[in-house]
Protein backbone atom coordinates (compact mmCIF):
# COMPACT_ATOMS: atom_id res chain seq x y z
CA UNK A 1 0.00 0.00 0.00
CA UNK A 2 1.24 3.45 -0.83
CA UNK A 3 1.36 6.00 1.96
CA UNK A 4 2.32 9.64 1.63
CA UNK A 5 1.93 13.21 2.89
CA UNK A 6 0.59 15.81 0.53
CA UNK A 7 1.67 19.38 1.20
CA UNK A 8 -0.19 21.12 -1.43
CA UNK A 9 -3.47 20.71 -2.82
CA UNK A 10 -3.59 22.61 -7.03
CA UNK A 11 -5.36 22.16 -14.31
CA UNK A 12 -4.28 21.12 -17.55
CA UNK A 13 -5.65 22.47 -20.81
CA UNK A 14 -4.56 22.20 -24.41
CA UNK A 15 -2.10 24.77 -25.75
CA UNK A 16 -3.17 26.53 -28.92
CA UNK A 17 -0.93 29.48 -29.71
CA UNK A 18 1.61 30.00 -26.94
CA UNK A 19 3.89 32.92 -26.20
CA UNK A 20 6.79 32.20 -23.88
CA UNK A 21 7.83 34.80 -21.32
CA UNK A 22 9.14 35.06 -17.79
CA UNK A 23 6.28 37.31 -16.78
CA UNK A 24 3.76 39.61 -18.41
CA UNK A 25 1.48 42.39 -17.21
CA UNK A 26 -1.44 40.07 -16.44
CA UNK A 27 0.72 37.54 -14.60
CA UNK A 28 2.25 40.31 -12.48
CA UNK A 29 -1.19 41.74 -11.72
CA UNK A 30 -2.49 38.32 -10.70
CA UNK A 31 0.53 37.67 -8.50
CA UNK A 32 0.03 40.99 -6.75
CA UNK A 33 -3.59 40.08 -6.00
CA UNK A 34 -2.63 36.60 -4.80
CA UNK A 35 -0.01 37.99 -2.43
CA UNK A 36 -2.46 40.53 -1.00
CA UNK A 37 -4.89 37.76 0.04
CA UNK A 38 -5.31 37.38 3.79
CA UNK A 39 -5.78 33.66 4.59
CA UNK A 40 -6.82 34.56 8.13
CA UNK A 41 -9.76 36.75 7.09
CA UNK A 42 -12.37 33.97 6.98
CA UNK A 43 -13.53 30.96 8.92
CA UNK A 44 -14.74 28.04 6.80
CA UNK A 45 -15.69 24.37 6.73
CA UNK A 46 -13.79 21.66 4.85
CA UNK A 47 -15.24 18.28 3.85
CA UNK A 48 -12.75 15.62 2.77
CA UNK A 49 -13.24 12.16 1.27
CA UNK A 50 -10.16 9.93 1.62
CA UNK A 51 -9.77 6.67 -0.27
CA UNK A 52 -6.73 4.39 -0.13
CA UNK A 53 -6.20 0.96 -1.65
CA UNK A 54 -6.83 -1.69 1.01
CA UNK A 55 -8.52 0.72 3.44
CA UNK A 56 -12.09 1.82 4.07
CA UNK A 57 -13.34 5.08 2.61
CA UNK A 58 -13.29 7.88 5.18
CA UNK A 59 -15.22 11.16 5.22
CA UNK A 60 -13.98 13.97 7.47
CA UNK A 61 -15.60 17.34 8.14
CA UNK A 62 -13.46 20.03 9.78
CA UNK A 63 -13.95 23.64 10.77
CA UNK A 64 -11.27 26.36 10.63
CA UNK A 65 -11.53 29.54 12.69
CA UNK A 66 -8.55 31.96 12.72
CA UNK A 67 -9.91 33.70 15.82
CA UNK A 68 -8.84 30.75 17.95
CA UNK A 69 -5.29 30.59 19.23
CA UNK A 70 -2.59 28.87 17.20
CA UNK A 71 -2.83 25.09 17.38
CA UNK A 72 -6.56 25.18 18.07
CA UNK A 73 -7.89 26.81 14.91
CA UNK A 74 -8.92 23.50 13.31
CA UNK A 75 -11.66 21.42 14.89
CA UNK A 76 -12.90 18.01 13.76
CA UNK A 77 -16.69 18.18 13.27
CA UNK A 78 -17.49 14.62 12.17
CA UNK A 79 -16.00 11.34 10.92
CA UNK A 80 -18.12 9.28 8.51
CA UNK A 81 -21.19 11.23 9.59
CA UNK A 82 -20.66 10.66 13.33
CA UNK A 83 -19.29 12.81 16.12
CA UNK A 84 -15.53 12.23 16.49
CA UNK A 85 -14.14 10.21 19.38
CA UNK A 86 -10.92 11.27 21.17
CA UNK A 87 -8.86 8.90 18.96
CA UNK A 88 -10.24 10.57 15.81
CA UNK A 89 -9.41 14.02 17.12
CA UNK A 90 -5.84 13.02 17.99
CA UNK A 91 -5.26 11.40 14.58
CA UNK A 92 -6.65 14.47 12.83
CA UNK A 93 -4.37 16.76 14.82
CA UNK A 94 -1.26 14.71 14.01
CA UNK A 95 -2.04 14.45 10.28
CA UNK A 96 -2.73 18.15 9.81
CA UNK A 97 0.38 19.69 8.23
CA UNK A 98 1.30 22.62 6.02
CA UNK A 99 -0.32 25.99 5.59
CA UNK A 100 -4.01 26.85 5.76
CA UNK A 101 -5.69 26.27 2.36
CA UNK A 102 -6.07 29.64 0.68
CA UNK A 103 -5.74 31.51 -2.62
CA UNK A 104 -2.50 32.98 -1.30
CA UNK A 105 -0.77 29.59 -1.56
CA UNK A 106 -0.47 30.15 -5.31
CA UNK A 107 2.13 32.85 -4.62
CA UNK A 108 4.65 30.06 -3.95
CA UNK A 109 4.89 29.30 -7.68
CA UNK A 110 2.70 31.56 -9.84
CA UNK A 111 5.52 34.07 -10.43
CA UNK A 112 7.77 31.43 -12.05
CA UNK A 113 8.55 31.45 -15.81
CA UNK A 114 5.49 30.39 -17.79
CA UNK A 115 4.07 29.95 -21.28
CA UNK A 116 0.89 31.95 -21.83
CA UNK A 117 -1.94 30.81 -24.10
CA UNK A 118 -5.07 32.86 -24.87
CA UNK A 119 -7.56 30.00 -25.21
CA UNK A 120 -11.36 30.18 -24.86
CA UNK A 121 -13.01 33.63 -24.72
CA UNK A 122 -12.73 35.04 -21.21
CA UNK A 123 -9.86 32.75 -20.20
CA UNK A 124 -6.07 32.77 -20.29
CA UNK A 125 -3.88 29.75 -19.49
CA UNK A 126 -0.37 29.78 -18.06
CA UNK A 127 1.77 26.64 -18.24
CA UNK A 128 4.73 26.08 -15.92
CA UNK A 129 7.18 23.35 -16.96
CA UNK A 130 8.53 22.97 -13.41
CA UNK A 131 7.86 24.35 -9.96
CA UNK A 132 10.06 26.07 -7.37
CA UNK A 133 11.53 23.88 -4.63
CA UNK A 134 9.20 23.02 -1.76
CA UNK A 135 5.87 23.43 -3.57
CA UNK A 136 5.11 19.71 -4.03
CA UNK A 137 6.37 17.40 -1.31
CA UNK A 138 5.33 13.75 -1.06
CA UNK A 139 6.60 12.36 2.20
CA UNK A 140 10.26 13.39 2.42
CA UNK A 141 10.64 13.77 -1.35
CA UNK A 142 10.49 17.18 -3.04
CA UNK A 143 8.87 16.51 -6.43
CA UNK A 144 8.59 20.18 -7.42
CA UNK A 145 11.27 20.12 -10.15
CA UNK A 146 9.55 17.12 -11.78
CA UNK A 147 6.03 18.57 -11.64
CA UNK A 148 4.36 20.80 -14.21
CA UNK A 149 1.46 23.13 -13.53
CA UNK A 150 -1.23 24.87 -15.51
CA UNK A 151 -3.34 27.75 -14.28
CA UNK A 152 -6.57 28.82 -15.96
CA UNK A 153 -7.29 32.51 -15.39
CA UNK A 154 -10.78 33.99 -15.53
CA UNK A 155 -10.55 37.44 -17.21
CA UNK A 156 -14.29 38.01 -17.71
CA UNK A 157 -14.66 40.58 -14.93
CA UNK A 158 -12.84 43.73 -13.85
CA UNK A 159 -10.54 41.78 -11.57
CA UNK A 160 -8.99 38.65 -13.12
CA UNK A 161 -8.35 35.66 -10.90
CA UNK A 162 -6.93 32.15 -11.14
CA UNK A 163 -9.98 29.93 -11.36
CA UNK A 164 -8.45 26.47 -11.81
CA UNK A 165 -5.02 24.97 -11.32
CA UNK A 166 -3.56 21.52 -11.80
CA UNK A 167 -0.25 19.85 -10.98
CA UNK A 168 0.90 16.69 -12.78
CA UNK A 169 4.13 14.78 -12.29
CA UNK A 170 6.59 14.26 -15.14
CA UNK A 171 8.81 11.65 -13.47
CA UNK A 172 8.36 8.76 -11.04
CA UNK A 173 10.47 8.48 -7.89
CA UNK A 174 11.10 6.41 -4.78
CA UNK A 175 10.63 7.30 -1.11
CA UNK A 176 13.03 5.77 1.44
CA UNK A 177 13.64 2.85 -0.98
CA UNK A 178 10.40 1.09 0.02
CA UNK A 179 7.74 3.15 -1.75
CA UNK A 180 7.51 4.11 -5.42
CA UNK A 181 5.35 6.93 -6.81
CA UNK A 182 4.41 6.55 -10.49
CA UNK A 183 2.10 9.53 -10.95
CA UNK A 184 0.70 12.57 -9.16
CA UNK A 185 -2.35 14.58 -10.19
CA UNK A 186 -3.49 17.46 -7.96
CA UNK A 187 -6.12 20.01 -8.93
CA UNK A 188 -8.03 22.86 -7.30
CA UNK A 189 -10.74 25.38 -8.08
CA UNK A 190 -11.19 28.90 -6.66
CA UNK A 191 -14.23 31.20 -6.58
CA UNK A 192 -14.91 34.83 -5.63
CA UNK A 193 -17.08 35.66 -2.64
CA UNK A 194 -19.58 38.52 -2.73
CA UNK A 195 -16.88 40.67 -1.08
CA UNK A 196 -14.56 40.03 -4.02
CA UNK A 197 -12.17 37.85 -2.02
CA UNK A 198 -11.01 34.68 -3.79
CA UNK A 199 -11.28 31.47 -1.77
CA UNK A 200 -10.83 27.73 -2.36
CA UNK A 201 -13.96 25.93 -3.62
CA UNK A 202 -12.71 22.38 -4.16
CA UNK A 203 -9.59 20.30 -4.66
CA UNK A 204 -8.73 16.74 -5.59
CA UNK A 205 -5.63 14.59 -5.71
CA UNK A 206 -4.62 11.16 -6.99
CA UNK A 207 -1.32 9.41 -6.29
CA UNK A 208 -0.51 6.07 -7.91
CA UNK A 209 2.40 3.95 -6.75
CA UNK A 210 3.47 0.96 -4.73
CA UNK A 211 4.73 0.00 -1.29
CA UNK A 212 7.06 -3.00 -1.00
CA UNK A 213 6.00 -4.09 -4.48
CA UNK A 214 2.26 -3.86 -3.84
CA UNK A 215 0.45 -1.37 -6.10
CA UNK A 216 -1.94 1.15 -4.62
CA UNK A 217 -3.68 4.47 -5.02
CA UNK A 218 -4.54 7.34 -2.70
CA UNK A 219 -7.27 9.80 -3.67
CA UNK A 220 -8.76 12.79 -1.92
CA UNK A 221 -11.77 14.94 -2.81
CA UNK A 222 -12.21 18.17 -0.85
CA UNK A 223 -14.93 20.81 -0.82
CA UNK A 224 -14.91 24.12 1.05
CA UNK A 225 -17.89 26.14 2.21
CA UNK A 226 -19.60 28.19 4.93
CA UNK A 227 -17.10 31.05 4.62
CA UNK A 228 -17.61 33.80 7.20
CA UNK A 229 -15.62 37.02 7.42
CA UNK A 230 -13.92 37.34 10.81
CA UNK A 231 -11.50 40.23 10.18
Amino acid sequence: MLTSGIKYVVFISCSLTAVESRADELQNRLLQGIRSTNPEAYSFQRSMILERTGSARKVLVERYDPRDQAGQRWSLVSVDGHAPIPKDIEQSRKSRKGTTPSYRELAEWFGAPAVRTDTAPGYVTYRFSRLPAGVIKIGSHDASADTQAEAVVNVKGKVPFVERVRFTSTKNFRIMMVASVQSIDISARYVPLSSGAIVPAASASMINGSMLGKSGRITTAVTFGSFEAVR
